[in-house]
């Protein structure tokens, strides 16, 4: 086990300056190396969070980043994805009606939110790369659109809520790519699969629980002081927010390089700062122009933003089990009542959870292509599905859950990026937000081109679209592990070189001994 050194205390005004600067000596990491795992049990590994051959300092410093810093992530990813449910479910229970929305408005909500956020997006992921605004940056973001969600329940008009989605969409841009940009900054790659996996799943608790919740406001409150039902839920959902935003202050941390949180001991905020520069994580720099042209001169930026664009686009039918039911009911085929219309879609989420934890567990035992390849393949397997249409009812439910797997992706696809671009922060946070704007911005027009409402449920010229774009995804995610290990093999060519020569000068000196 490597000894971690004793550090003496250093004072506030040093905290915030370069790992270069730094005096005093900075423990490095406590990790022995890892036991070897066969892939018949590499499996087990997806229960060891904490594992045994790190020393106790770093399990604890571990366990306070998952107490903390993952945990309000989580949050702040859960209610951001139940305040864009809810708008959904709001619009199945009476919104669309008590509006007078017609045509393609509900395709519209999703526009004007994604074009806000797409706007935003690299903006705020190079203010989160700062150390001292990022401790800041993303609670004061979800105070400001907390107020906002209170504000929806008093929506009148569709022009009215395209206004508030266009602003929570810009509101909204930290917590999603910067959350994870965040947790790469503090966790090793061997960390941090299994992490944004529980991360990205608070989204689909989020979809989950904005159904039940609205099914429940439907139920109880619809008419109570005048209000519809579908109101009172965004009111709920601001009660929520407000103050999990507030304490996020006290819990966020920012980046490594930020100020020591409080809930860190000087020793354990010293660990965490050198075990990250040891896996060759770069700390910020000072912003040029440089950085785009070390950006646009790498494959890496390519990939990724192609790849994510396609995913992106190729996940929206996930979320349109409602529609079906609802098209069913209205044909007189099968009756389901609001409350189930929102409720039972819900199982897609819960697909979601279990296989992204899966998914990304696995990730870190098996080959990444392997996993992309069955979760890429269960969607194929859905959309195929759907294309046919004509199948037993039983069937259509399955293909709608297994859907589910798309969620798998992101969690997967971005932390692969932020290892891959570990040794450049700027680059690394240009690049995912890059991703995510124009993944956003192709899929701020997608539903309304390729999936307009009118059509809903059964899109055929949709679906024959995701076949095309599920394939690409699976394929440049192919290219790009290709190229990562061709990369790999010319950084370790000159080391393996050297110690071919050093191995041969020793045999020499031993030759000529003798």
């Amino acid at each position: 086990m490597t000894s971690t050194t004793s550090t003496h205390q250093v004072n506030a005004s040093s905290r915030n300056v370069d790992d270069t600067a730094l005096v005093e000596p900075i423990p490095g990491s406590s990790a022995n190396e890892a036991p070897i795992r066969s892939y018949k049990t590499a499996w087990l590994y997806i229960f060891d969070w904490y594992p045994s051959h790190y020393s106790p300092l770093e399990k604890k410093m571990l366990r306070k980043l998952d107490m903390f810093l993952l945990t309000f992530c989580s949050f702040a990813f859960f209610l951001k994805w139940l305040d864009s449910a809810n708008i959904n479910n709001a619009y199945v229970s009476g919104m669309k009606e008590d509006l007078h929305l017609n045509g393609n408005q509900y395709s519209l909500f999703g526009t004007f939110y994604n074009i806000g956020y797409l706007l935003c997006q690299v903006p705020s992921l190079l203010i989160l790369s700062r150390p001292r605004f990022a401790q800041y940056f993303l609670p004061t973001m979800e105070v400001l659109w907390s107020i906002l969600t209170f504000a929806q329940s008093q929506l009148n008009s569709g022009a009215a809520i395209y206004g508030t989605r266009f602003l929570l969409g810009v509101l909204e841009t930290p917590v999603a790519s910067g959350s994870l940009y965040i947790l790469s900054s503090w966790y090793r790659p061997n960390e941090l699969f299994k992490r944004a996996g529980v991360w990205y799943v608070s989204n689909n608790i989020g979809v989950m629980f904005g159904g039940y919740l609205q099914a429940a406001a439907y139920t109880h409150l619809n008419g109570v002081h005048g209000m519809a039902g579908w109101r009172w839920l965004f009111i709920i959902d601001g009660c929520i927010s407000l103050p999990i935003a507030i304490i996020g202050y006290a819990l966020f941390p920012g980046l490594p390089a930020s100020s020591k949180p409080w809930w860190l001991t000087e020793e354990e905020h010293l660990l965490a700062r050198r075990r990250m520069r040891d896996e060759g994580v770069e700390q910020s720099r000072a912003l040029s122009w440089k950085v785009i042209r070390r950006v646009f001169t790498k494959w890496h930026f390519y990939i990724a933003v192609l790849c994510y664009t396609f995913f992106l686009s190729s996940s929206y039918p996930n979320g349109q089990m409602a529609l079906w039911l609802k098209d069913e009911t209205a044909k007189k085929h099968h009756h389901w009542t609001v409350p189930q219309i929102n409720t039972i879609p819900t199982g897609v989420q819960a697909v979601s959870v279990v296989v992204t934890v899966l998914a990304t567990s696995f990730c870190m035992v098996y080959p990444l292509w392997a996993v992309m390849s069955v979760v890429q393949g269960c969607t194929m397997f859905s959309i195929v599905t759907l294309l046919i249409w004509n199948v037993p009812m039983g069937l259509h439910f399955f293909v709608y859950y297994l859907l589910g797997f798309t969620a798998a992706v992101t969690p997967i696809l971005i932390p692969w990026v932020n290892m891959i671009m570990k040794d450049d922060a700027e680059a690394r946070a240009f690049t995912t937000g890059a991703m995510l704007t124009v993944g956003w911005g192709v899929y701020s027009f997608y539903p309304i081109t390729v999936f307009p409402v009118v059509q809903a449920p059964r899109w055929k010229r949709g679906y024959i679209v995701e076949v095309v774009f599920v394939f690409m995804v699976w394929f440049l995610f192919m290219v790009g592990q290709y190229l990562q290990r061709r990369d790999t093999k010319r950084a370790e060519a000159p080391i393996l070189t050297a110690d071919e020569e050093k191995l041969g000068e020793e045999t020499v000196q031993e030759e000529d001994k003798s």
